[in-house]
């Protein structure tokens, strides 16, 4: 299995695989088999277990249920916090 950080920079270079949320992105990459489904659930669970806090951004706007974290649709403050949490993890 590939390390949090691999998995990160992967989700990175597939801007293209977004559509609304790091999620869904990350399902994406399951599907396409991208990346396998224990490494799916590992960053699934980094994903949560980092997920952002409502004053990270303006554009932050976490539902009640958790479903997104910033605006869906908006891939910009995602690869902000993709490229943090590349760093954090070298």
């Amino acid at each position: 299995m590939r390390s949090i950080k691999e998995l990160l920079q992967l989700m990175l270079y597939n801007t293209h695989q977004f559509e609304d949320g790091l999620c869904m992105w990350v399902l994406n990459m399951k599907i396409l088999q991208y990346i396998s489904l224990e490494e799916w659930d590992s960053l699934s669970e980094y994903i949560k277990e980092n997920r952002p806090s409502k004053y990270s951004s303006f554009n932050a706007w976490i539902r009640s249920d958790n479903q997104y974290y910033w605006t869906p649709g908006n891939i910009e403050p995602r690869i902000k916090w993709l490229k943090k949490h590349i760093k954090l993890n070298s």
